[in-house]
């Protein structure tokens, strides 16, 4: 027998003790109300979890079908075109806009026909002036940033289909261990008030007598 299946087992069979503990089906009649309040939990928290995972793949597909429709917009409306350095690469300032690979060069390239863009880009250490840079544009010529790959995609996919099983799982365990610490103190203050009761007769220590008690 597989490793996990004793487990399995064994919670299965005291999920269905908690089932029906939880719709009055039990006969017990040590039972307590304590007891039917914690199954009733169980079992709110076993659909709670069983909801956050059939949630997670439909918020994972609605993540995928934005990202998806933002990358064919990226792709029609993104033109990749070729720029050419009018001076040598420098080294960028801290917190400069210019770019991001460590050094960068004024350059200049033509999109849409006719029309002239120029501005800083990324290059090599070692460029020199005139070398060519391969750039994204947006239609008017703009610098912007290349469309998202695929596998950028598929991971925020995922990474939502995650958060949103964590987010909603997380709120189940929290208002699970809420519920059950309240009945646990509801638990101990009932045992406490029959032990009052009780205690005298075990023990055979006379009962404390009021100052109205006869």
């Amino acid at each position: 027998m597989a490793p996990g299946r004793p487990a399995a087992a064994a919670f299965s069979t005291a999920l269905r003790t908690h089932v029906r503990r939880a719709a009055g089906r039990e006969p017990n009649p040590l039972g307590r109300r304590s007891d039917l309040q914690r199954s009733r939990l169980v079992v709110a928290l076993t659909v709670a979890l069983l909801l956050s995972f059939a949630l997670t793949l439909p918020a994972a597909l609605a993540a995928l079908r934005v990202g998806q429709r933002e990358a064919r917009y990226e792709g029609q409306h993104r033109h990749r075109v070729t720029a050419t350095t009018v001076d040598a690469a420098v080294a960028d300032r801290t917190g400069s806009r210019s770019g991001a690979g460590g050094f960068h060069a004024q350059a200049v390239w033509q999109f849409p026909a006719g029309v002239r863009g120029s501005g800083p880009v990324a290059v090599a250490s070692a460029a020199p002036a005139g070398a060519e840079i391969r750039i994204w544009v947006d239609d008017h010529g703009r610098r912007v940033a290349a469309p998202r790959p695929g596998t950028e995609i598929v991971t925020t996919a995922v990474l939502t289909g995650t958060g949103t099983m964590t987010l909603l799982s997380g709120a189940a365990f929290a208002a699970y261990r809420l519920g059950i610490r309240r009945i646990d103190r509801r638990a101990s203050a009932a045992w406490a008030k029959e032990w009052e009761g009780v205690e005298p007769e075990w023990s055979g220590r006379p009962r404390h007598r009021g100052s109205g008690d006869p």
